[in-house]
């Protein structure tokens, strides 16, 4: 035991230094830790002390307005998905020429269709004199009125 009593003659100033430099700089920690906490904790009252439990109320009621508006944009997006189907999103156009003495590919085939391929088919026939147009009903990619080649076509571009 007289070789720690030795080191400890010896060397117990610098350990006790340095047992100081590490009180001082825990010391500059609290401080600064308690500096942050009243930021956070500041309160409106006039003599501007911590008011912990306001702060828990206004997390709590921030907490409840955040999960209201979470469920409403559930709901919206379960609607928007719903009418997604029913939109339409997919278009195929073919243009011809139906006659040999117009000139240019004037007359078209336009196609509009939803996911399930239901929708409608428009087609303009352009010829010299007339320009005539013709609007039919499709329900899984078939129409109960006769299609032209053109129509078809359409409907398979759109797909």
């Amino acid at each position: 035991m007289a070789w720690l009593a030795d080191l400890f003659n010896k060397y117990g100033v610098y350990f006790f230094l340095g047992l100081l430099v590490l009180n001082l700089a825990i010391l500059a920690w609290v401080f600064i830790l308690r500096k942050n906490f009243k930021a956070i904790f500041k309160s409106n009252s006039p003599d501007g002390g911590l008011d912990l439990e306001c702060v828990l109320l206004e997390l709590r009621e921030n907490q409840s307005l955040s999960a209201k508006t979470t469920e409403e944009l559930k709901e919206r997006i379960v609607a928007l998905e719903t009418a997604i189907p029913k939109n339409i999103r997919k278009v195929g156009l073919v243009r011809y020429n139906p006659f040999s003495d117009a000139g240019g590919d004037q007359s078209f085939a336009l196609a509009l269709l939803n996911d399930q391929n239901d929708g409608i088919i428009i087609s303009s026939l352009y010829g010299r004199e007339v320009n005539r147009v013709y609007a039919k009903p499709i329900q899984n990619g078939a129409s109960q009125y006769q299609l032209t080649e053109e129509e078809k076509n359409a409907i398979q571009n759109a797909k």
